[in-house]
């Protein structure tokens, strides 16, 4: 019975960490930006080298995000180090290989649907990155983006 309380607070303090990085992360991300609606109508409507500066500041934001959670879990939370690590695998699988012109010439493709134009630019980049490596429930993924994002 000890045994399964103790996992259980590993469990709590695993959670507990993980929310505290994605809120660090979050801060970090929001704190001094505009609040500029960045979604489907506003990608058909800027110049081409825009379009790939913000993909790159995508980049710069994973890796970020990677390295301040890496940090808070590594000094805090180390049992939740595997969950992290299997995160950071899955965001490398979907876009290794993936340049930032082939993204940007496939949400050109994905907000070209009216359908599609109110999602946001970021799960623009993951539903783009998913169907280039062929992932078969994508379409149900765009399906209730489309929901989420009316």
């Amino acid at each position: 019975m000890r045994v399964q309380a103790k996992r259980t607070d590993q469990g709590r303090a695993c959670l507990r960490g993980a929310l505290l990085a994605i809120f660090v992360v979050m801060f970090l991300a929001s704190s001094g930006l505009a609040e500029e609606k960045r979604d489907g109508y506003y990608w058909i409507t800027i110049p081409d080298s825009e379009k790939l500066d913000i993909i790159l500041g995508m980049f710069d934001g994973i890796a970020l995000n990677e390295n301040v959670i890496a940090v808070v879990i590594k000094e805090h939370y180390t049992i939740c180090s595997d969950l992290i690590t299997s995160i950071m695998h899955q965001t490398d699988r979907y876009l290794d290989n993936l340049t930032t012109s082939q993204i940007s010439e496939s949400l050109d493709r994905f907000y070209a649907e009216e359908q599609n134009r109110s999602i946001p630019i970021y799960w623009g980049v993951w539903v783009v990155a998913r169907e280039s490596k062929g992932d078969k429930s994508v379409d149900k993924f765009v399906k209730e983006l489309r929901k989420a994002y009316k």
